[in-house]
Protein backbone atom coordinates (compact mmCIF):
# COMPACT_ATOMS: atom_id res chain seq x y z
CA UNK A 1 0.00 0.00 0.00
CA UNK A 2 1.45 3.54 -0.62
CA UNK A 3 2.04 5.52 1.77
CA UNK A 4 1.72 9.71 2.70
CA UNK A 5 4.67 11.32 3.79
CA UNK A 6 3.30 14.09 6.90
CA UNK A 7 5.49 17.08 6.88
CA UNK A 8 4.24 19.21 10.08
CA UNK A 9 6.44 22.86 10.88
CA UNK A 10 5.81 25.72 12.97
CA UNK A 11 7.81 29.13 12.49
CA UNK A 12 10.00 27.57 15.33
CA UNK A 13 10.93 24.09 13.28
CA UNK A 14 10.22 21.35 11.65
CA UNK A 15 8.86 18.87 13.92
CA UNK A 16 8.59 15.58 12.16
CA UNK A 17 8.72 14.06 8.58
CA UNK A 18 7.47 10.87 8.70
CA UNK A 19 5.32 8.28 6.82
CA UNK A 20 2.00 7.90 7.44
CA UNK A 21 -1.07 5.70 6.71
CA UNK A 22 -3.64 8.51 6.70
CA UNK A 23 -4.21 12.31 8.35
CA UNK A 24 -7.11 14.15 9.56
CA UNK A 25 -6.67 17.87 10.02
CA UNK A 26 -9.52 20.73 11.16
CA UNK A 27 -9.65 23.20 8.60
CA UNK A 28 -10.98 26.71 8.99
CA UNK A 29 -14.65 25.73 7.99
CA UNK A 30 -14.42 22.12 8.18
CA UNK A 31 -12.39 19.07 8.68
CA UNK A 32 -10.71 17.09 6.02
CA UNK A 33 -8.86 13.32 5.86
CA UNK A 34 -6.24 12.58 3.46
CA UNK A 35 -5.58 9.12 2.24
CA UNK A 36 -2.59 8.00 -0.09
CA UNK A 37 -3.99 9.04 -3.63
CA UNK A 38 -5.38 12.00 -3.17
CA UNK A 39 -5.50 14.96 -5.36
CA UNK A 40 -3.66 17.77 -5.10
CA UNK A 41 -4.93 20.79 -1.90
CA UNK A 42 -4.21 23.69 -0.09
CA UNK A 43 -6.29 24.56 2.64
CA UNK A 44 -6.54 27.08 5.31
CA UNK A 45 -6.56 25.19 8.88
CA UNK A 46 -8.53 25.83 12.10
CA UNK A 47 -7.91 25.51 15.70
CA UNK A 48 -8.14 21.63 16.81
CA UNK A 49 -6.61 17.91 16.60
CA UNK A 50 -4.66 16.78 13.72
CA UNK A 51 -4.52 13.14 13.95
CA UNK A 52 -2.59 10.70 11.97
CA UNK A 53 -2.36 6.89 11.80
CA UNK A 54 1.17 5.60 11.50
CA UNK A 55 1.72 2.20 8.75
CA UNK A 56 1.78 0.33 11.65
CA UNK A 57 -2.04 1.58 12.93
CA UNK A 58 -1.32 3.19 15.93
CA UNK A 59 -3.19 6.69 16.27
CA UNK A 60 -1.61 10.32 17.82
CA UNK A 61 -3.00 13.61 18.11
CA UNK A 62 -1.53 16.92 17.73
CA UNK A 63 -3.60 20.22 18.81
CA UNK A 64 -2.30 22.53 16.18
CA UNK A 65 -4.01 26.32 16.06
CA UNK A 66 -4.22 27.23 12.60
CA UNK A 67 -1.84 27.46 9.38
CA UNK A 68 -1.76 25.76 6.08
CA UNK A 69 -1.96 22.27 4.83
CA UNK A 70 -1.03 21.42 0.99
CA UNK A 71 -1.10 18.16 -0.34
CA UNK A 72 0.93 17.52 -3.21
CA UNK A 73 1.77 14.02 -4.67
CA UNK A 74 2.08 11.66 -1.44
CA UNK A 75 3.37 15.02 0.78
CA UNK A 76 1.36 16.67 3.12
CA UNK A 77 2.46 19.58 4.30
CA UNK A 78 0.91 21.02 7.61
CA UNK A 79 2.54 24.91 8.41
CA UNK A 80 0.80 25.84 11.36
CA UNK A 81 1.46 28.52 14.06
CA UNK A 82 2.02 25.95 16.94
CA UNK A 83 1.63 22.09 17.75
CA UNK A 84 1.03 20.43 20.95
CA UNK A 85 0.97 16.60 21.45
CA UNK A 86 -2.13 16.29 22.56
CA UNK A 87 -0.84 13.88 25.88
CA UNK A 88 1.34 16.66 26.77
CA UNK A 89 -1.38 19.10 27.60
CA UNK A 90 -2.42 19.37 31.08
CA UNK A 91 -6.30 19.55 31.98
CA UNK A 92 -5.60 21.40 34.34
CA UNK A 93 -3.44 24.26 32.68
CA UNK A 94 -6.17 24.19 29.94
CA UNK A 95 -8.81 24.79 32.18
CA UNK A 96 -6.56 27.89 33.93
CA UNK A 97 -6.46 29.13 30.14
CA UNK A 98 -9.90 28.75 29.55
CA UNK A 99 -11.08 30.44 32.96
CA UNK A 100 -8.30 33.28 32.47
CA UNK A 101 -10.30 33.96 29.12
CA UNK A 102 -13.84 34.19 30.28
CA UNK A 103 -12.98 36.72 33.08
CA UNK A 104 -11.38 39.06 30.04
CA UNK A 105 -13.79 41.31 28.53
CA UNK A 106 -12.99 43.40 25.46
CA UNK A 107 -13.05 47.23 24.82
CA UNK A 108 -12.52 47.07 21.15
CA UNK A 109 -13.82 45.28 18.14
CA UNK A 110 -10.29 43.65 17.60
CA UNK A 111 -10.09 43.24 21.46
CA UNK A 112 -13.04 40.72 20.54
CA UNK A 113 -11.54 39.06 17.89
CA UNK A 114 -8.95 38.07 20.21
CA UNK A 115 -10.43 37.13 23.01
CA UNK A 116 -12.86 35.16 20.80
CA UNK A 117 -10.09 32.85 19.50
CA UNK A 118 -8.43 32.54 22.97
CA UNK A 119 -11.77 31.01 24.66
CA UNK A 120 -12.11 28.98 21.30
CA UNK A 121 -8.20 27.64 21.45
CA UNK A 122 -8.87 27.22 25.40
CA UNK A 123 -12.33 25.04 24.57
CA UNK A 124 -10.69 22.70 22.18
CA UNK A 125 -7.73 22.21 23.53
CA UNK A 126 -9.24 21.68 27.48
CA UNK A 127 -11.86 19.57 25.07
CA UNK A 128 -8.75 17.20 23.38
CA UNK A 129 -7.46 17.00 27.47
CA UNK A 130 -10.01 15.59 28.44
CA UNK A 131 -10.53 12.79 26.18
CA UNK A 132 -6.91 11.49 27.03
Amino acid sequence: MAELRLVLVTPEKTLFDRPVGSIRVPLFDGSAGFYPGRAPLVGRLGLGELKLVDPSGAAESYFIDGGFVQVKGTVVSVLTNSAQAVKDISRKAASAKLEEAKAERAKSEEEFRSLARRLERARKMLALAERE
